[in-house]
């Protein structure tokens, strides 16, 4: 059979003020959000005069039992930076702060310590842009990161839930209008798809947020070891993310994610590995009304040396997957003969109209310690474009190996720069210059640098990459994989 592959693959802190105005349960009055990179994935659009505007949906933040959040906002510019941010929680109650952050700087705002609650989701509006915003969780069990949202959507989709043992699997919607949205929740487990009417018709009032524990007695969707969620509005628009901890069932650890805001036909993975102590699973869920076929294929995979002058680095294609309609499937690359051991990238495909969503579940062992991290495929935006800058609005709280993982997806050698900003701007880091990353190839890059410690950072490539990003969890050496920010 002629494999397929997809278009793009043509290989095989500073001073910062915020003023907080009073908390209050009464509603403010609320800006006009603006809409930018709709569709596409967390992006840092360019600057403008108009107002650019992030929605994080939502991170555990009580302040009990060290449960604890933080948003970040960085400004990537010379310029002061201003703007205004509402949080909310999901006890209807809101907060406004005033905020202003100096050229080449950063924010971090304390979730717990200035709006608590079990779920603490905000809306930060900048004055002509220029800001890249991030919601992060702390929790015993393991920390995680997320980049919070560009747009709002009348659908959303998670494809990788999971409720076995008692792990916990969290809906989080936010509303950050003064209207009422109203939404409709659709699963598909490994039975099939289901539409509980006990999900239909349920309201999140305005400037809140609702959580829907997907696993909790009575929820519906108890021990289910794959679970993916459709969330679409009849009225309004949201967004929403994802709160998960494992409890068992061969994953423990905790985890936040942004939902998918709609259907793609490529969906890319840069960090993959194959070997002891690490595995991988790929849920795919199709919530259109047609069955589809999606193409796997990995990418930058070292071959065994064989003794010849020959480049081993290669790309190795699996059986398309044959995903029903309303449903979701499950793929291992695990029992992939033809895979060897070692690192690689993946992309998944379809020929057909933009009809999936595919996340990733990697679970790590480390010296005994279990860290099971998901996340969503990064996809290129609408017109094709991947980007060649990517930023993070904060390093890593401690030095890291192969911090950083990135796919060169175009044909020829792509040279990497890591920059950190201090208050003079973007700074060289040495020895994370000009790293070259063979065509479509995968480089794993080492954090250890004290310049990169809590900085906003920048990823600058001569090719187009994806840039995904593994970092501490805070349990011992596992990981937390999410992805940097694209500029576009």
């Amino acid at each position: 059979m002629r494999r397929r592959y997809p278009a793009l693959l043509l290989v095989v802190a500073a001073f910062v003020a915020i003023v907080v105005t009073a908390r209050s349960t009464v509603d403010a009055d609320v800006p006009n959000f603006s809409t930018a990179a709709e569709g596409w994935m967390p992006s840092a659009p360019a600057s403008t005069s108009l107002t650019e505007t992030w929605f994080c949906p939502g991170v555990p933040a009580s302040g009990v039992e060290e449960v604890e959040g933080e948003i970040v906002i960085a400004n990537r510019d010379a310029e002061r930076l201003v703007g205004t941010i509402l949080l909310v929680n999901d006890q209807r109650e809101t907060r406004s702060l005033d905020l202003a952050i100096d050229g080449w700087s950063s924010a971090r705002l304390d979730l717990d310590e200035t709006l608590p609650g079990s779920m603490v989701g905000a809306v930060i509006e900048i004055d002509g842009g220029g800001a890249v915003v991030e919601q992060l969780a702390f929790h015993p069990s393991g920390d995680s990161v997320s980049a919070c949202a560009n747009a709002t959507s009348d659908a959303w989709y998670l494809a990788d839930g999971f409720t076995v043992e008692g792990s916990l699997d969290q809906v989080v919607m936010m509303n950050p209008y003064e209207q009422t949205v109203v939404v409709n929740l659709e699963f598909a487990t490994q039975e099939g798809s289901r539409r509980p009417a006990s999900y239909r018709g349920l309201t999140v009032p305005a400037q809140s947020i609702r959580v829907v524990d997907l696993g909790a007695p009575g929820a519906g969707a108890q021990n289910e070891p794959v679970l993916a969620v459709k969330v679409e509005t009849t009225r309004g628009r949201l967004v929403v993310g994802r709160s998960q901890r494992f409890l068992g069932g061969g994953r423990l650890g905790t985890q936040v994610t942004l939902a998918s805001p709609e259907l793609r036909d490529q969906w890319w993975f840069a960090d993959g590995a194959k070997g002891p102590g690490v595995s991988e699973r790929f849920s795919i869920y199709n919530p259109t009304a047609e069955a589809v076929e999606v193409d796997v294929i990995f990418l930058g995979v070292e071959l065994p040396d064989d003794g010849s002058d020959f480049d081993r680095v290669a790309a190795v294609a699996a059986d398309p997957i044959e995903v029903p309609p309303r449903e979701v499937v499950t793929f291992d690359p695990g029992p992939q003969a033809d895979l060897p051991e070692g690192r690689h990238a993946t992309v998944f495909s379809t020929l057909a109209q933009p009809s999936v969503v595919v996340e990733r579940a990697m679970t790590r062992i480390v010296d005994d310690v279990v860290a099971t991290s998901v996340i969503a495929g990064a996809t290129p935006r609408q017109d094709g474009h991947v980007a060649t800058t990517w930023h993070l609005a904060s390093g890593p709280s401690e030095p890291v190996t192969e911090g950083l993982v990135v796919y060169n997806a175009d044909n020829s050698p792509g040279f990497v720069s890591v920059l950190a900003v201090g208050r003079s701007g973007p700074v060289p880091i040495d020895g994370l210059q000009d790293v070259e990353v063979g065509p479509a190839g995968v480089a794993a890059i080492d954090l250890t640098d004290p310049l990169v410690i809590d900085r906003e950072l920048i990823v600058e490539s001569t090719t187009r990459v994806f840039v995904e990003r593994s970092f501490p969890t805070g349990r011992g050496d596992t990981r937390s994989s999410s992805w940097a920010v694209p500029a576009g």
